[in-house]
């Protein structure tokens, strides 16, 4: 074996080495997300308002300004600029109406915890190759939309091939972690229900989960 073939196994090493010892990207407000960087941005985190329908979904619409987003969100609707685009998400029974914006997806029904009130919590992050979220748990559920990119959802019975315009649930309580596939940044938009009463997140330790394959 030649020098020029060690010098680069020992260079794949330290690389490989570095990968290992990235910290996982935590959400955060006003992360490093909202400058094109790889971040998660809480946008919103606040209580629902009323009461809910028996069939809960989670529906996203593009707008063509973050102005008429807003004008459009209701109470229980996020409007925000993500991802090059304008979006309302918004908490609310099946329908079809958009709010007058352009209908992107609509997911659930989700199953909800008992609870007296309900919160949300709406995020929205970019993920480079070699990152990851911490392995946590919700006491709700976690939907997630991946705008752009492609990720391994990683979960105890297995790991989720997800690819843009896929969108997936994790149920309350199920330990999971995000990892980016290939080449590409991973751009996604996430969104938590949960008892008002408790702490949206718990990370974890060291947990046994299943990559892709």
């Amino acid at each position: 074996m030649n020098r020029t073939i060690l010098i680069i196994l020992a260079l794949c090493a330290i690389t490989s080495a570095a990968y290992g010892q990235r910290p996982p990207v935590k959400c955060t407000e006003d992360s490093p997300e909202r400058r094109g960087e790889e971040g998660c941005t809480v946008l919103a985190n606040r209580a629902l308002v009323g009461r809910l329908p028996k069939s809960v979904y989670w529906h996203i619409d593009r707008f063509d300004s973050l102005e008429t987003a807003k004008k459009a969100a209701g109470p229980n609707g996020v409007a925000a600029e993500a991802h090059g685009s304008f979006w309302l998400m918004t908490v609310e029974a099946k329908t079809n109406d958009h709010h007058g914006g352009h209908h992107v997806a609509w997911i659930g029904p989700l199953k909800l915890p008992a609870a007296h009130s309900y919160s949300m919590r709406v995020q929205s992050s970019l993920l480079m190759p070699g990152a990851r979220t911490p392995a946590h748990t919700h006491p709700g559920p976690e939907v997630i939309y991946i705008v752009d990119g492609e990720q391994c959802m990683e979960t105890p019975n297995a790991g989720l091939h997800l690819s843009a315009g896929q969108s997936f649930v994790v149920p309350g309580n199920v330990a999971h972690r995000g990892r980016p596939i290939g080449a590409t940044a991973r751009r996604a938009l996430a969104m938590n229900l949960y008892d008002t009463a408790h702490p949206v997140s718990h990370d974890l330790g060291d947990v046994s989960l299943v990559s892709c394959k």
